[in-house]
């Protein structure tokens, strides 16, 4: 057993989990045909030392979803990609941690929605024949899926309104296009 940690911040956390598990949660996922199975690329550091870019690419096909995350949370999910083990623990340990000793079980997480630039996450849970969700940050959220081994979804709205397809990724690649198509460059002011 580890040892406690001395911040408060954890309290709220292990509390409202508790809670849900022992209450449930309310049942909104979105249907089966509404989701597309997602898979984690990696982790992108930004040149800034706040942030991280997590990367998602739907199963199967070329679309791609980014997410901005923290560096600490997009670290926590860099080395559960790499299988790495660190001596101290991230939320998204406490919270597998949590949900096991409560009996329960990650069936699935979903990004369900965007908006403003903000993802927002729900986790699936079962516990004792149970079916339960709990909102989370994408980032805890996908870090807890790959903790469990548990399949990670988007809605297809949430592709269609932040996912990029390999034409978005080529437009972004290429060099833009002068207002003045005309003008060549020896004419430019």
């Amino acid at each position: 057993m580890r040892a406690a940690s001395s911040g408060t911040g954890f309290a709220p956390l292990l509390v409202g989990v508790s809670a849900a598990l022992f209450v449930g949660g309310a049942t909104r996922a979105a249907p089966p045909q509404d989701l597309v199975e997602m898979e984690v690329l990696g982790v992108v550091a930004m040149e800034s030392e706040v942030g991280s870019v997590l990367v998602l690419r739907q199963k199967g096909e070329q679309a791609v979803l980014p997410i901005f995350v923290g560096r600490n949370e997009g670290a926590a999910i860099e080395l559960r990609l790499k299988g790495a083990t660190e001596t101290r623990t991230h939320s998204s340990d406490l919270l597998a941690n949590a949900i096991a000793a409560l009996g329960g079980k990650v069936t699935r997480v979903e990004i369900q929605g965007v908006h403003s630039a903000i993802f927002h996450a729900r986790v699936m849970l079962e516990q004792g024949g149970k079916r339960l969700e709990l909102e989370g940050r994408p980032s805890d959220s996908v870090a807890l899926a790959l903790a469990q081994n548990a399949p990670i979804f988007a809605t297809r709205n949430v592709m269609t309104e932040a996912g990029l397809t390999p034409s978005d990724l080529d437009r972004m690649r290429a060099p833009k296009q002068e207002e003045n198509p005309g003008m060549g460059p020896e004419q430019k002011f």
